[in-house]
């Protein structure tokens, strides 16, 4: 598994500015699931939260089998992988903040904009 140069892993997920493939590499609602399947196999986690669209969304790959075949001098080979359940999450960016609880698995969006009330500081 190749270290992220902007990012780190954690437990299974792994908080990275673009992608596993590239810094400037988007991640959005609308990426293709096998796209999404393959940013996260890169880093081998379960969860890969992005910062790169400055969106917030959660995409969930429900888990399945990947079946294949494969054909050489020798013949035909068939696999079948298992892939669990994954999610790209996008994180925001300014005023837009995700918090997640790893042992709830609950992922909260929240915005600066959108607190109600005032906030103390310290013990006032």
């Amino acid at each position: 598994m190749a270290s992220p140069r902007f990012g780190f892993i954690e437990l299974d997920c792994g908080l990275i500015h673009g992608s596993s493939a590239d810094v400037g590499d988007c991640l959005l609602e609308s990426t293709s699931p096998l796209i999404r399947l393959d940013r996260l196999t890169r880093l081998d986690v379960n969860r890969l939260f992005t910062a790169r669209s400055g969106r917030q969304f959660r995409l969930q790959l429900t888990g399945g089998e990947i079946q294949s075949k494969v054909f050489d001098p020798a013949g035909e080979a068939l696999q079948e992988h298992t892939v669990p359940k994954r999610s790209v999450i996008g994180i925001g960016s300014g005023a837009n903040y995700t918090l997640y609880d790893s042992a709830s698995n609950n992922i909260e969006f929240l915005s600066i904009a959108g607190r109600s009330g005032t906030s103390k500081l310290g013990f006032g």
